[in-house]
């Protein structure tokens, strides 16, 4: 039978830390996703963005909030 004191000595694996390059890899993928999302919804036209609900001003903030989401998606199922 195990005691609870061997217990208090088991710990979870530790995962390998990422690298400094793929931190950097991973910056200026982001980057380049954001870059072409914000492209693409400043090329439809002002009626084009109404029907989907979007006002022109708001796109950065949009591209900004929903890029947040996915970041905060990955780094949760990497836990």
């Amino acid at each position: 039978m195990t005691s609870c004191a061997e217990f208090d000595q088991i710990r979870a694996p530790a995962r390998p830390r990422a690298s400094l390059f793929t931190w950097i890899l991973n910056f200026f993928h982001v980057r380049e996703r954001r870059r072409l999302a914000l492209k693409d919804l400043q090329r439809l036209d002002d009626r084009e963005l109404r029907d989907i609900g979007i006002k022109r001003h708001d796109i950065t903030a949009i591209v900004d909030r929903e890029i947040g989401r996915l970041r905060l998606d990955e780094f949760r199922s990497r836990l």
